[in-house]
């Protein structure tokens, strides 16, 4: 039997930076599944609306009910918006929707709010899955025997 040569041989280091890249995958798709794809389908196909403030609920997450029209058609919804105290009933507020289904809209810029999520994801992601695997599995301080 021939010994493998040193290039060929896994090292530790490449499995934890193989567990860290799987780890940062499996977060961030995980991570996407709430409101990702969402803005992602209203940056792709972005139409744009002003709205009017039917509510506000500031307490729970700045969350500000409105309304606009799309497409002909009456649309509803709800989403955060940073200044929500400033914010009362008749208010005007910029709305961005998706061309192929006006249901899935955003107050705000579609795409800012997609390009924000996508880096936030991707931080997270990575930084979460470092800190994994050097907490939990690189052997800081072990002395080999």
């Amino acid at each position: 039997m021939i010994p493998a040569s040193p290039e060929r041989m896994p090292t530790r280091r490449a499995s934890y930076i193989g567990l860290a890249v799987v780890l940062t995958v499996a977060t961030a798709i995980g991570a996407a599944q709430y409101g990702w794809w969402r803005y992602m389908t209203i940056a792709a196909h972005q139409g744009t609306a002003t709205g009017t403030v039917l509510r506000t609920n500031c307490k729970n997450n700045n969350d500000v009910s409105y309304s606009f029209s799309a497409q002909g058609s009456a649309m509803e919804g709800s989403d955060s918006w940073t200044d929500c105290r400033a914010l009362r009933p008749g208010d005007q507020l910029p709305i961005s929707f998706s061309l192929r289904d006006p249901t899935q809209n955003t107050a705000g810029d579609g795409y800012a709010r997609f390009i924000s999520e996508t880096i936030s994801i991707a931080i997270a992601s990575v930084l979460g899955s470092i800190v994994v695997v050097a907490v939990f599995f690189y052997p800081f301080g072990k002395q080999r025997s």
